[in-house]
């Protein structure tokens, strides 16, 4: 049986060749045709089919791997931290949403000053009615005169003297009156065809029991703001926190490109010393296996990235991206645990505040019996003069009222907001727990992210040393691919903890800051208190 000879010819990546050791564990060159021959028991055709296949997948899949942020952050306009911050506050939609309830609780709280402030009302009407009323004395001059008659008539007789008078006297005397009284007894109109009527209501509230709620209005606004900046706090930071996760992500990635560049070049050298016959096919694919891994390792990060600026985005409320090559570093350090700084979180405030006006909605209810005294001044007009004869009149009033009995409801209402006030209270000592192990836990994580940073620190620099060393060595054929291989995973993944932990420090700084209610001011902003 003829033996055919398999030999392969790879004009990128060099000609096949089979891998062996020596004696001393050093790597030889050995000719596929002696190892894979179809005869032979130890390689078969399929084998060396499987390893043309290989060789072609990989030239196709380390293929120069595709930029996937470029055409993102080019639409993204460079911004510091500060810009960003200060963007978000402006633009934020979850600020907007918190501030807008703020003013809602604002506006409700102004409604306890009415029990201070006049009421003023005014009204204007105009009636045209068919049926005119008016009082007309004249129509009784008949009648007055009957009586002055029966007056005269009877005078005599009544006092003893039966004298009939002077009939024509009499009746000049009826004449007489009945001409002056013509003249003096005019028609009143009570109510015209068409009337003009109009009155000023003055009412002020002399003393009521809901006085006492005014401090409730003002401590119940307090309380909202303090939520409202509570909300811009825990806005800023997650912000702060989604740009430096930005910028952790950057450095990772110059990372990850700095050893794409060294495992290309690891790639080009095996591939020339395979050329030269002093290399295996293993050494190629195992530095294009390196290759491949760290353009993966690059093509996630730029995928995390994205998906960071574009949740960025959706919090400032425009595309913005941080500035590349300037770092965000401030310093921040913790106040002393003496001062308490968790109690000037805007949480606790906000709680406090509910706290105080639930404490001044008791002391309402046990003197919500007391009386209500209001004044009032009432200006009227009428254009029917009437029996008053003036077209203007004032009324001036002061009432008292009294609520004997309400069905109970004041009792239900206190022992309600009793129950209210023990909640206040319980969330307002929670708040505060929660405040202090916020601090403790911030304080703590700075600390570590500091010791953090400085072992990574002295771990990147060691594998960047140690790096150079090995490489120098396998240059001069002391060290073997695979010490290369893995002295560059260390250092890849030594710079990527020191990059990794450079941006955490800087989260630990700013989430310090928020535990301690000063975060605004920290990262550049003016507080509104």
């Amino acid at each position: 049986m003829k033996t055919t000879m398999f030999s392969l010819s790879l004009r990128q990546r060099g000609e096949g060749r089979g891998e062996g050791l020596n004696e001393r564990g050093a790597s030889r060159a050995v000719p596929l045709t002696r190892r894979c021959a179809p005869t032979s028991p130890r390689c078969s055709q399929g084998e060396v089919l499987l390893l043309v296949c290989t060789l072609l997948l990989s030239t196709v899949a380390f293929a120069q791997a595709p930029d996937l942020e470029s055409a993102y952050l080019a639409t993204r306009k460079p911004m510091s931290l500060q810009e960003v911050l200060r963007l978000a506050d402006q633009k934020s939609t979850d600020l907007t949403a918190a501030r807008a309830n703020a003013q809602q609780v604002a506006a409700k709280a102004r409604l306890v000053f009415s029990s201070v402030l006049p009421e003023i009302t005014a009204s204007v009407s105009y009636v045209h009615t068919t049926a005119e009323q008016k009082f007309d004395p004249s129509a009784f001059l008949t009648a007055f005169e009957g009586v002055i008659d029966a007056s005269i008539r009877g005078a005599g007789p009544a006092y003893g003297f039966p004298i009939q008078p002077n009939e024509q006297v009499l009746a000049g005397v009826k004449q007489g009156f009945h001409d002056a009284a013509a003249d003096q007894l005019t028609p009143t109109t009570i109510v015209a065809r068409n009337s003009l009527y109009g009155s000023l209501i003055v009412t002020q509230t002399l003393f009521a029991p809901q006085m006492f709620l005014i401090p409730a209005a003002e401590q119940s606004n307090q309380a909202a703001k303090y939520g409202a900046l509570e909300a811009r706090e825990q806005v800023l930071l997650g912000v702060a926190r989604l740009y430096l996760g930005v910028e952790g992500l950057a450095a990772i990635e110059d990372a990850a490109k700095d050893a794409e560049k060294v495992a290309l070049k690891r790639e080009k050298d095996a591939t020339a010393q395979q050329q030269m016959g002093v290399a295996t096919d293993i050494a190629v694919l195992r530095a294009q296996s390196e290759t491949a891994q760290a353009r993966a390792t690059l093509a996630t990060l730029q995928g995390q990235r994205v998906a960071l600026l574009a949740m960025l985005e959706a919090l400032v409320g425009e595309p913005v991206r941080p500035v590349e090559g300037e770092p965000t570093h401030f310093e921040v350090t913790a106040s002393p645990e003496s001062d308490a700084p968790w109690d000037e979180t805007f949480l606790v405030k906000a709680n406090l505040k509910g706290l105080e006006s639930q404490e001044t909605f008791n002391r309402f209810d046990r003197i919500s019996w007391l009386p209500s005294l209001v004044a009032q001044a009432k200006g009227t007009y009428n254009s029917n003069k009437g029996f008053a004869g003036t077209n203007f009149m004032f009324d001036g009033i002061i009432a008292a009222q009294w609520t004997l009995y309400d069905r109970g409801q004041r009792y239900v209402t206190l022992h309600e907001n009793d129950a209210r006030t023990l909640e206040a209270r319980a969330k307002y000592e929670g708040a505060k727990a929660k405040a202090k192990a916020n601090w403790i836990g911030a304080k703590t994580n700075l600390l570590a992210a500091q010791v953090a940073l400085t072992q990574a620190d002295a771990q990147a620099s060691l594998a960047t040393r140690a790096q150079k060393q090995i490489d120098s060595a396998y240059q001069a054929g002391f060290s073997t691919s695979l010490e290369v291989s893995d002295i560059d995973s260390r250092r890849f993944f030594a710079m990527s903890a020191a990059a990794q932990a450079r941006a955490q420090l800087e989260v630990r700084k700013v989430e310090l800051a928020a535990a301690e209610g000063r975060l605004a001011s920290v990262l550049g902003l003016a507080g509104k208190e």
